[in-house]
Formats: structure tokens, C-alpha cells, sequence
């Protein structure tokens, strides 16, 4: 592994169909500090339990643990079926899927039929990622100072509403510290020159 893979941040990894070699792969994802969910058609809960992997008996859930990636790491015979079932419209963001296959044409014919695939620069993805995420940071931001707090009665989707808006906020006080601090850095170092 090349260090500046291992020095990249952590993603976090769903993968669909956990057999030995899902499994093989969620171990090694592991030892390099990603983050690994999983669903299968079989219950593998007590193993991912033991690994620390969250397991997803059903799709809709998986697809909303907000992967950044989605692994197909199903038999080449199961695969359209596997595709097919997927509910794409829970996904809360663009995800990249990738297949495991050995062989390549026909998980591209089959993943072309269910997605679409987009052909860009990095400049032009970074460009729209940077637009997208400036919109739904501020959009939560404002949604935290609104003191949003739980009842008796709230939904499970208001309840994760909620524990999002919580996440978020701890979040942009991190980096709003970080920011802080280089600023404070380039001030003592500017402060020194002088």
C-alpha cells in the first residue's frame, strides 16, 4: 500500500453480499481505518458484531448509512437480480459503486441499466462538490441555531434528523477551531517576522 493511500482519510465503505470474500475485503478496509457496513441475503450480524461492522438486514437501511462508497461483491450469476433490487432513491448523496467481479463487461452492461454514470474533471466534481456542501452546511447550520430538540413523539426520521443536526454541529465547531487556529499560527508566524 502506497503511503499516500494510508494517509488519505478514512471512508466509510458499504459492502452488498458478504461471503468469505466480502469478508476478506471488509477485514483488510479495516486494517487501513475505513469504516465498513454490510448487507447480505444471509445473516452475517454475529460476525460483523465481532468486527465491528455495522450489518444491515435490509437495503433501505444500508443505502442510508451514507456510504462513500458501495462495494458489489455478489456471484456474477446473482448480480442483475442484486442490482435490480436496489432502491437507488434512498441513497442520500451520489455514491460510487464499484463491482469486484473478475470479469468486467457484464457488471458494466448490468450497472448502466440501474445508474448513470457522469464523465467529468476532477475540477469540475471538485467545483460542484464544494457548491453542494457549502449549501447543505449552511442549510444545517441555521437548522442548529434553531435549538432543535427532541420529544416524545418525534418520528424515526426526525429522530435522525436530529442526531444528524447534533453530529453537524460538533463538526463545524471542529473545523471552525481548526480555522482558528491557522489563523492564530499565520499571526504569531507574521508577528515574529517583524
Amino acid at each position: 500500500m502506497s503511503s499516500s493511500t494510508s494517509s488519505s482519510r478514512p471512508l466509510k465503505i458499504g459492502i452488498i453480499g458478504f461471503g468469505p470474500f466480502g469478508q476478506y475485503l471488509a477485514e483488510t478496509m479495516i486494517k487501513q481505518g475505513h469504516t465498513i457496513t454490510a448487507t447480505s441475503r444471509f445473516d452475517h450480524s454475529q460476525l460483523c458484531f465481532h468486527l465491528g461492522i455495522s450489518f444491515y438486514r435490509e437495503i433501505d437501511g444500508f443505502l442510508e448509512a451514507e456510504n462513500d462508497v458501495v462495494m458489489l461483491s455478489t456471484s456474477i450469476l446473482s448480480l442483475s437480480e442484486v442490482v435490480k433490487s436496489i432502491p437507488f432513491h434512498r441513497l442520500k448523496r451520489p455514491t460510487l459503486f464499484v463491482d469486484v467481479l473478475s470479469v468486467k463487461e457484464h457488471p458494466k452492461q448490468v450497472i448502466l441499466q440501474g445508474c448513470k454514470m457522469l464523465e467529468m474533471s476532477c475540477e469540475e466534481h471538485d467545483k460542484l462538490a464544494a457548491r453542494s456542501q457549502f449549501l447543505t452546511h449552511t442549510i444545517a447550520r441555521t437548522l442548529s441555531e434553531m435549538a432543535v430538540e427532541s420529544t416524545s413523539i418525534d418520528t424515526k426520521n426526525f429522530e435522525t434528523l436530529v442526531k444528524l443536526l447534533k453530529n453537524l454541529e460538533v463538526a463545524l465547531e471542529k473545523v471552525k477551531q481548526k480555522l482558528q487556529d491557522r489563523m492564530n499560527e499565520e499571526l504569531d508566524l507574521s508577528g515574529s517576522h517583524v
